[in-house]
């Protein structure tokens, strides 16, 4: 999975009074359009970046934190490897992490749990754990108050001759137990994320000031001061949700509650929690997509915004769809036995009652194995008793051979392609493969058709969540630029099969990518969609769904709250292509921010429900992973009570699901005590 590239450019100008503007602004000042519901009620406590940890202030006003020196000094003894010789088992890395629950103090070895490469957006499980999202040469770092951060590559050669790429030096600290390549151009003005770094304000660019805490108690006297850009350019953005209707991980985060379990921080992936939930309603009858805009005040003093994005695909009713062919490549390995295989049958007839006469249905199951039992069959109608029979007969036994399985769905795929239909190879699978090689690339190339109308995966997770893997799911669904879902009940396979039935299969827009133009002088502060960037080759269009929609979920910041004018406009724009001409086509918005801020927004309210929920599971596990049981059950608590406003406001039974599911895990958490 791509994931957002670290913009550091583009966050230098966020957080304080004191920011200077290129000119006074004679424009009106706005003094209006503040959210009419309230913040969600969680803390701000530290991952890698918990200043209180090594006594520095972070406060999050720009004051400069404690600070430490580049050091080769021998590890803890505690360490278990060595970060420069990287000499971990296969599939682990060797990271820095407090092994007292304070400052870094040691290196361990953590399994690799993702792919981010260096400079991409990560998410971070916090200095006990030290697991995180990013590939096996990258740590997470510069992590801010909700566990995201970027991946900073590991310094090479020795601590006494330390190598990094061009543009980079390496920033050795906490007793030798880091040691990354952070950005030496001067272009990182950074804001404070409560980093473990402290930038005095003497700096004049390249790596921080950095001093080792004398005591505790030892702070940076002077405030870092942020300056406005030089010129009154606008700020533009392309964004784009990578996974266009993955939606794995708040299923995946239920079942665990549901278990007794608690959530990692690392398992919480919000853009998929907005993938989810609705949070953009009146799709378009008349267009292959719509945009959509809300906006609202969250903080006057700071000059902070919520902006909301949205591209929501045509309505497509089930009369109107075209002939389906669909693959699936069922797992049936040992490790499938019980409630797996049980999720897919229960999956499987909630599908067939979906289908119609013209559909083109095959079925491979795999093992050690592989057996075709039914190949390009053509069923008569809803519940074909020829496909529900084969259903019926779905056992488990032997090892994984996931590429095997795949090879062969491909292949029934391409036999029985459907020329101007909906043709989809269904992976239904635990996660697990521990025979043959998945081979990312032919799924790949399967899905990327010069025509527009490749054959896409759709990846169905079905496991008990404390046990699951989804990193390799996630990965061939991305490749296959289709739906990665998660079933957890029989309610789950109706829903995603049956309700959800189209927007998980088909397309209504092809390549999408957002673009939003901001005045001058704000910056994005926090992102919730999956990739943004001022450099629209760095984000990757996605496809878009009927009867669904993309929202992307951003915090904004202007450097002056003075310069902030109600005169201002903000742009949105859309381009895509049709589904099924690939003729191009696109969608502007200009509205003035005065006007933006009052016009409804309920949908930017549940968007900010869906957020807040999903950062409250990364606060909790964060606690949880510190051993702060009391804090973990009072966070549970006090977000039960506010999601439950919440949904009388709104009149959601999806924010109801979401507040009763919180008072639960706060009762549960309290029962571990």
């Amino acid at each position: 999975m791509r994931r957002t590239p670290f913009l550091p450019s583009l966050l230098a100008c966020l957080l304080l009074p004191a920011c200077k503007s290129p000119s006074p602004s004679t424009a009106e000042p706005l003094t209006w359009g503040d959210a009419e519901w309230p913040e969600a009620p969680i803390p701000q406590p530290g991952g890698n970046s918990n200043a209180d940890d090594d006594g520095g202030g972070g406060d999050g006003d720009g004051g400069s934190a404690g600070g430490f020196v580049p050091s080769s000094g021998d590890l803890s003894s505690v360490s278990q490897c060595d970060p420069f010789a990287q000499d971990c088992p296969e599939g682990e890395k060797c990271v820095a992490y407090a092994s007292s629950g304070g400052q870094f103090d040691a290196n361990k070895c953590v399994p690799v749990m993702g792919s981010g490469a260096h400079g991409e957006i990560c998410t971070y499980a916090g200095k006990v754990d030290a697991t995180d999202d990013c590939d096996a040469v990258s740590y997470c770092w510069d992590v801010t108050d909700t566990f995201e951060g970027a991946c900073a590559q590991f310094c090479q050669g020795t601590p006494d001759d330390p190598l990094c790429p061009d543009g980079h030096e390496c920033l050795i600290a906490f007793e030798g137990s880091i040691n990354l390549c952070v950005d030496n151009s001067g272009d990182e003005t950074g804001t404070d994320t409560g980093t473990d770094t402290g930038t005095d304000s003497g700096s004049e660019g390249g790596l921080p000031n950095i001093e080792e805490p004398e005591s505790p108690d030892q702070t940076i006297e002077g405030e870092l001061e942020q300056v406005c850009p030089d010129t009154t350019d606008p700020i533009v953005l392309y964004m784009s949700n990578d996974d266009s209707n993955s939606q794995a991980s708040p299923v995946i985060a239920r079942q665990l509650i549901n278990e007794g379990r608690w959530v990692r921080p690392n398992q919480v992936r919000i853009h998929e929690f907005l993938n989810y939930y609705e949070i953009a309603t009146d799709n378009p009858e008349d267009k292959p997509a719509e945009l959509g805009m809300q906006m609202r005040r969250t903080n006057a003093v700071d000059a902070e915004f919520t902006l909301l994005l949205t591209a929501k695909g045509q309505v497509l009713r089930p009369d109107q769809r075209p002939p389906m062919n669909l693959v699936f490549s069922l797992d049936t390995s040992g490790s499938m036995s019980g409630q797996p295989l049980d999720l897919v049958k229960d999956s499987m007839t909630a599908l067939a009652g979906s289908l119609r006469v013209g559909d083109v249905i095959s079925l491979v199951e795999w093992s050690s194995s592989t057996e075709v039992l039914l190949e390009s069959h053509a069923v008569t109608g809803p519940n074909d008793p020829t496909l529900i029979g084969a259903i019926e007969t779905l056992d488990t036994g032997g090892s994984t051979d996931l590429q095997g399985g795949l090879v062969k769905a491909y292949e029934l795929a391409e036999a029985a392609y459907l020329a101007g239909g909906i043709n989809r190879v269904i992976l239904m699978s635990d996660g697990g493969a521990n025979t043959g090689v998945t081979d990312i690339e032919l799924i790949a190339e399967a899905a990327s058709a010069e025509d527009g109308t490749g054959i896409y995966m759709v990846g169905v997770g079905v496991a008990p969540a404390s046990g699951y893997r989804d990193d390799l799911m996630d990965e061939v669904t991305d490749a296959g630029k289709g739906a990665y879902v998660f079933i957890d009940d029989p309610a789950e396979a109706e829903l995603q099969f049956n309700e959800r039935f189209l927007s998980n299969v088909a397309v209504a827009a092809r390549n999408v990518q957002m673009r939003v133009t901001l005045p001058w002088y704000f910056g994005v502060k926090s992102f919730h969609g999956e990739e943004f960037s001022a450099d629209p080759a760095e984000v990757e269009p996605q496809h878009l769904a009927p009867n669904d929609a993309m929202a992307f979920h951003q915090i904004i910041s202007a450097c002056d709250p003075n310069s902030v004018s109600a005169n201002d406009t903000i742009e949105a724009h859309i381009e895509y292509l049709h589904p099924l001409t690939l003729e191009p086509m696109n969608e502007t918005q200009q509205v003035a921010i005065g006007a933006l801020v009052k016009a409804d927004a309920a949908q930017l309210y549940k968007a900010d429900v869906v957020v807040g929920f999903a950062k409250s599971l990364i606060v909790i596990g964060a606690r949880m992973q510190d051993n702060d049981l009391a804090g973990a059950v009072e966070v549970a608590e006090a977000m039960a009570i506010w999601l439950d406003q919440a949904a009388q406001t709104l009149d959601d039974d999806e924010v109801a699901d979401m507040a009763t599911l919180m008072a639960h895990y706060a009762v549960s958490l309290g029962q571990l005590a």
